[in-house]
């Protein structure tokens, strides 16, 4: 029998919630499936990926609701050591009833008041002063705590101006949903902007998204070059010149590959992101999108490569280092 403490991971995706949640629990799971069980609890929303929490080999527990008092009665049950939560939908009421029961970590994006023993803001941007107002709680903020694969975290990867247009692979990726639908709209304007440049060519230009986006059977009748689901999401974007991405995951990722890139905000827990960017003089964050915004951005990446490796070069990231923290903490 397992002498191995106990973790619950409340998360969710789905075709308008995204892979966001439950891809970086992932990463932070198989850290710590070594030292700890881990059980999923999700509800099963359409468009949802839960196939890959077995596919990992993780317990998997689903609920009907998302209220408070049904997620209790599964921590009471469960007798986790810790209880994590990565989601918009659980509010400080009821991470303060969870704490009662057992030590609570809470993944913010969005810069929100919480009740928890941790909270990890796993964004590049954030900081530990901007959680001042917690005193007794353990913050784990910044670069530092970023999820990424270990792909992605190579002291090899150097930044590379991205010049002219010509002969250069971009590469769209605005997260697994797309909520926008933006993808092909800028594929085709910059394909006809790639024709000037490449009259005779084959495109450039490849959008990569996930089974959970909505409109993915219009996208695969649309676009034959599309790709869909990568398994190696780093080796991909190592081959291309520009990433286009959402000011999400993808943009961290973005970052630790040091990409010329152009970010566009596709959702609203993605504001405090782009206002941040925005601050250190970069042209190439999009807050609202048009053809117009785009192509000023573009302009911008071509001109001004030393100011966008400036704030790429500010960010260091770290292997492992929440699963340490936890591992410190409740082994």
């Amino acid at each position: 029998m397992s002498n191995k403490k106990n973790i619950l991971i409340r998360i969710d995706s789905s075709s308008s919630i995204g892979l966001g949640h439950l891809m970086r629990t992932l990463l932070l799971a198989a850290s710590l499936k070594k030292y700890f069980n881990i059980t999923y609890v999700t509800q099963n929303l359409k468009g949802n990926q839960n196939h890959l929490i077995e596919q990992n080999g993780f317990a998997h527990r689903i609920v009907q609701n998302m209220d408070c008092d049904t997620l209790l009665e599964v921590i009471k049950e469960l007798g986790p050591t810790l209880c994590i939560i990565d989601h918009y939908g659980i509010n400080i009421g009821c991470e303060t009833q969870i704490k009662s029961i057992c030590p609570l970590l809470v993944f913010d994006d969005e810069f929100k008041v919480h009740n928890a023993d941790i909270v990890l803001n796993h964004s590049f941007i954030a900081k530990k002063s901007d959680y001042d107002y917690l005193k007794n709680t353990k913050i784990l903020a910044g670069s530092s705590y970023t999820l990424l694969k270990d792909d992605f975290l190579s002291h090899k990867n150097r930044f590379t101006p991205l010049g002219t247009l010509k002969n250069k692979k971009i590469l769209i990726t605005l997260g697994g949903s797309d909520p926008q639908n933006l993808s092909l709209r800028i594929k085709k304007w910059l394909i006809t902007q790639e024709k000037s440049l490449h009259p005779k060519g084959t495109s450039h230009v490849h959008i990569v998204t996930t089974s959970a986006n909505q409109k993915i059977t219009y996208l695969k009748t649309a676009d034959k070059e599309l790709i869909v689901n990568a398994e190696d999401m780093a080796k991909l974007m190592q081959e291309y010149d520009l990433i286009i991405t959402s000011a999400s995951t993808s943009l961290l990722e973005t970052f630790a590959l040091k990409k010329p890139f152009i970010a566009i905000q596709c959702a609203s827990n993605q504001s405090k992101t782009v206002d941040v960017l925005q601050k250190q003089n970069l042209k190439n964050i999009i807050t609202k999108f048009s053809l117009a915004s785009l192509k000023s951005a573009l302009n911008f990446v071509q001109y001004h490569p030393h100011k966008i490796k400036r704030v790429l070069n500010k960010y260091h990231f770290q292997k492992d280092k929440v699963a340490k923290e936890i591992i410190h903490e409740y082994t």
